[in-house]
Formats: C-alpha cells, sequence, structure tokens
C-alpha cells in the first residue's frame, strides 16, 4: 500500500492545512492557488485554514473573497498580533482532519513540495520537518539559523537540521498532547520528541522572498534562547525542577566556599589582609546565589508536586484501546465524525 501511495497521490489522507497570515496580501491569491492545485491533486477532502495575526494591510480583504468562492477554505482573524503560536494554536483547534500541514504564508514555502512531507510521514513518522537545505535568504539570517539549530541540537537531543522551519506535517495526536503557547511553535519537534513520537525530516526547496519584509530581528533571537531555555526545563526537569535549579545551586555554592576557605587560609596562616580582596565579595555573593538556587529548586519541587497541567506519559495501546490497524484515511473520518457529532 505504502508503494502505492508514492505511484498514486490521490490515495493521501484527508489534509489540513493551517496558514498563519501577517501582512501578506500581495501573496494570498498564488499561495491560494497553488495550494489548492496541489491538494486537489493528492486528496479528496482537505481543507486550507488562514489564521490572520492582526494584519494590517487588509489580508483579511482577500481572505474573504477567497473563502466566499471556495468553502474549503476557511480563516480565523485576531483582534491584534498575538503571534505565531497563537495563530498556530488556533489553527490547530479549527482544524477537522488527522494530518494537518503548516506553512508560511510568503511563498517561501514551496506548496507543490507537500506530497515530500507527507511520503516521509507515511513511512511510520508522527511529525515530519522540512529542511531548507539551500536557504534563500540574507547571510546574517542563514549563519544565524545554524547557530541556534545546532544549540538546540545540543541541548534538546533532537537530530534535526532545521527545527525551526515553519514547513511541518503532523499527525492529530502529536498537537493534542503538545500545548502551543508563548514561543512554543519553535520547539514543537523538541516536546513531541519528549512524548515519545516519531520525527523525520526531508529535504525541501526553499523559495526567495518576493513580497512583504522579514520579520528575523533581536527581538526573536532573545525570544528564541529564552523558549529554548523553557523547553528544556519543562522536558527534562517538569518533574524534578531541584535537579536543575540544585546542580546550579551547588555548583555555585561550592565554588563561592572553596573562594572563601582559600581567602580564610591566606588571612589565618600568612596574615594577609583581605579588606583589600574583592574576592572575598565575590566568594561570598557566589555562596548566597548558591544557597538561594538550593532553595528555590525545592519550592519547585512543592509547586511541581501540587500542580500537575499534563501526564507524564503517552500512551500508544493497552487493552482498553488496542492500537488502530485502520489507515490513516479512516483515523481521519473518525475524526471527522466526532467534530460532527459535536
Amino acid at each position: 500500500m505504502q508503494s502505492d501511495r508514492q505511484q498514486h497521490p490521490s490515495l493521501y489522507p484527508t489534509v489540513s492545512v493551517v496558514v498563519p497570515v501577517l501582512n501578506e496580501r500581495a501573496s494570498l491569491d498564488a499561495l491560494y492557488s497553488r495550494l489548492n492545485s496541489v491538494l486537489g491533486e493528492i486528496s479528496s477532502r482537505f481543507e486550507i485554514i488562514f489564521v490572520d495575526d492582526g494584519s494590517t494591510d487588509r489580508s483579511v480583504e482577500k481572505l474573504r473573497e477567497i473563502s466566499a468562492i471556495d468553502r474549503s477554505v476557511r480563516y480565523i482573524r485576531f483582534r491584534r498580533n498575538f503571534g505565531k503560536s497563537a495563530a498556530l494554536a488556533a489553527g490547530f483547534g479549527a482544524a477537522r482532519y488527522s494530518v494537518i500541514v503548516t506553512m508560511d504564508g510568503d511563498l517561501q514555502d514551496i506548496p507543490e513540495q507537500l506530497p515530500l512531507l507527507l511520503n516521509q510521514l507515511d513511512e511510520g513518522y508522527d511529525l515530519v520537518s522540512g529542511w531548507r537545505h539551500n536557504r534563500r535568504d540574507k547571510l546574517a539570517k542563514r549563519v544565524g539559523s545554524r547557530i541556534y539549530n545546532w544549540v538546540t541540537s545540543l541541548l534538546t537531543g533532537v537530530r534535526l537540521h532545521d527545527i525551526n522551519c515553519g514547513f511541518k506535517c503532523y499527525r492529530r495526536e502529536v498537537l493534542d498532547e503538545v500545548m502551543v503557547y508563548g514561543e512554543r511553535h519553535r520547539y514543537i519537534p523538541v516536546l513531541a520528541s519528549y512524548r515519545g513520537f516519531r520525527l523525520g525530516e526531508v529535504k525541501i526547496e526553499h523559495a526567495a522572498r518576493e513580497h512583504g519584509e522579514s520579520r528575523y530581528g533581536l527581538e526573536r533571537i532573545l525570544g528564541g534562547v529564552f523558549s529554548l531555555l523553557t523547553v528544556i526545563l519543562m522536558t527534562r526537569y517538569t518533574n524534578k525542577p531541584l535537579h536543575f535549579f540544585g546542580l546550579m545551586g551547588l555548583l555555585l555554592a561550592g565554588l563561592g566556599s572553596a573562594i572563601d576557605l582559600y581567602l580564610i587560609i591566606a588571612r589565618v596562616f600568612f596574615n594577609e589582609w583581605l579588606s583589600n580582596r574583592p574576592l572575598l565579595i565575590i566568594g561570598t555573593l557566589l555562596a548566597i546565589v548558591g544557597v538561594q538556587l538550593v532553595l528555590f529548586g525545592l519550592l519547585a519541587e512543592m509547586v511541581a508536586f501540587s500542580y500537575r497541567r499534563e501526564s507524564d506519559y503517552s500512551v500508544v495501546e493497552s487493552s482498553e484501546q488496542p492500537a488502530s490497524t485502520s489507515s490513516t484515511h479512516d483515523l481521519a473520518t473518525a475524526v471527522s465524525r466526532s467534530k460532527t457529532a459535536e
């Protein structure tokens, strides 16, 4: 069946495509036309969900026009700009089908390469990310992206070349278990991997930007760094925060104590004066901060124990609910029926 799907794309499952939009009016007509053409060839049922994240260029007017002539197109409009994570979360919540695709609205993601991601998903993966191996962006953005991907891979253990690529496809169960908010959309693969889902990656082409301006800047870099720290804490230390804060606290307290011990020995045995030694202040400060971090870790342990937002595990099969042997198309039909029943 797998080879049949590769030869006959019409056998692909039903697909929901979620596209965050922020001042992309100039590219919407072409994006819709190309997406509609591709989806019409690979799927019997599909939908395109545009999420207008507070555009100021009248993008919503174009979305109204498109949705009026095509019932498979839907749109969501935010009152103001809430960010890409919020836009994706809204799109995920509105999606009807079991396979969900995300892509940017600036046409740098090439719609015609969507079957490549679905092919990979059909190999048994739960999440497939695009790898823009030949990016058509400015040098600073490419270099920054390489550093970002290397650091993220090193700290999280998720071996993807282009984790921040917006062109991805998911099985619905991944998004049912991973909460998206803040800047967490960047790290859905990390969160999914932590929950035990299988990750795949496929090389895709990348187009040069024809309309609008890139929103890459210092704010996004800082946001990515802070989000990475948050995700590391949430994936590795959610239920054992003392291991994180306690380790840092013991290291700092140990270093501070060692400095102070050296100064005490110097004063007692070598009669050295400490009034002109700033090292004494540094050592004492490190010891105090280290103790505070340990205490903070203990408080975090108490919070983690008393307040739990999600389970620590992900069940794929049990005697009460065996693993499904049906095709993804059947799963999509079931999900669609449940949505209708609701």
